[in-house]
């Protein structure tokens, strides 16, 4: 059975609310049919058991091959969801604050192996590097444990409130500057301040001027508790089993952004996505570094991390890839750079999310791949 699939792109700046969408018919190549054809069987079959509640997007060389939207933007008010739906990235958020620092350091205003209290003189671990914070290996305690002992919870916080709570009540690091990777949200919370005062500007406002406006990523935002939180599109989070929806402002700790909320959708993280094989964003140096581990432990097989992105020991492509999860949501982007293919998946019901996965054991069943695709979109593009 052949799936004939259509996808939708935006026009170039909508104005207000999600416009009126263009449609396009995405021509699938001969080779990549079966698969997608499994990938719809796949996705047709956790829909039917109830399992799947969100959108997902498979691309190739920036060509959807699949999308699917599917359930409630609201199991309370039985809103639909639709490919432009936008979802709390949760800590798929940290590519973008990664990038806002590379993007600081090409504008040569500071270095990765600065130190932190270079720029943060409060900053309670003198000794702690910009690329240790990056790559997660800085030793850095949990901020949600400390904020949750010292914060009150019926105020906000935000990051520059984060900082100054780290810094009066200096809670013990879990181990010592660069000794091993230990994958901490206190690392990316910290980056974003970095992030404002460096650019002497809101975190949201860098990224909306550097990242997402450069892209034509209209529908992407970072959410702002003491500011605009009306956000277009926008789907609520659900525990699942749980038709309450969420309320991102009733969590004081949702205030703090950088290693997580960041709302997006699927078509403007395709667009993220394909940027970085280009020059558009940050230049291709600062990519490969980006995508470079830290110190990996050779008597394991563990996944390491870059900048923003886990750097996976796939054997069959280079896999870069990061999940996500926050209030409710859940979400994966996985970019395989060899062939150039993008698995994205967006869902605002916690459940396990192996959907990723499974669409990967699809895309690489082969033993050896077919050239052929590769080839279509090498010269179709």
């Amino acid at each position: 059975m052949s799936v004939a699939l259509v996808s939708c792109t935006l026009p170039e700046k909508p104005e207000g609310s999600l416009s009126t969408p263009i449609e396009i018919q995405y021509k699938i190549p001969p080779e990549l049919e079966p698969k997608v054809n499994l990938i719809n069987e796949l996705v047709e079959s956790k829909i039917k058991s109830g399992t799947f509640n969100g959108v997902v997007l498979v691309a190739e060389y920036g060509n959807v091959l699949y999308i699917k939207a599917n359930g409630y933007a609201n199991f309370k008010t039985k809103e639909i969801l639709n490919e432009h739906s936008v979802f709390q990235l949760a800590s798929v958020s940290k590519m973008f604050t990664a990038a806002a620092v590379v993007i600081l350091k090409e504008k040569g205003l500071l270095n990765y192996d600065d130190l932190v209290i270079k720029y943060l003189p409060l900053f309670p671990y003198e000794d702690i590097t910009i690329r240790q914070l990056l790559q997660h290996r800085s030793g850095l305690p949990r901020y949600m444990v400390t904020s949750d002992l010292f914060w009150p919870r019926d105020t906000p916080m935000s990051n520059e409130d984060l900082y100054y709570l780290m810094a009066e009540q200096c809670p013990p690091r879990y181990f010592s500057a660069d000794r091993k990777f230990n994958y901490q949200n206190s690392n990316y919370a910290y980056l974003a301040y970095l992030v404002e005062v460096v650019s002497k500007q809101p975190f949201e406002r860098f990224v909306k001027q550097n990242i997402f406006e450069p892209l034509g990523m209209w529908n992407s935002f970072v959410y702002s508790i003491n500011g605009e939180t009306d956000i277009p599109g926008m789907v609520a989070g659900h525990i699942y089993r749980r038709p309450q929806p969420l309320n991102p402002a009733t969590n004081y700790i949702n205030g703090v952004v950088g290693d997580k909320g960041i709302y997006s959708n699927v078509h403007d993280l395709l667009k993220f996505d394909q940027a970085l094989y280009t020059e558009t964003l940050i230049s291709q140096n600062s990519i490969a570094e980006a995508f470079t581990p830290g110190k990996r432990n050779p008597y394991t097989k563990r996944d390491d991390y870059g900048f923003g992105w886990r750097i996976s020991t796939f054997n069959k492509d280079r896999l870069v890839y990061h999940y996500g999860w926050w209030n409710g949501f859940k979400s994966a982007f996985f970019r395989f750079l060899d062939k150039r293919r993008t698995v994205i998946v967006l869902t605002n019901r916690d459940r396990t999310l192996s959907l990723p996965k499974e669409i990967q054991e699809i895309l690489y069943s082969d033993a050896s791949e077919n050239q052929s695709a590769v080839d279509y979109f090498s010269t179709n593009q």
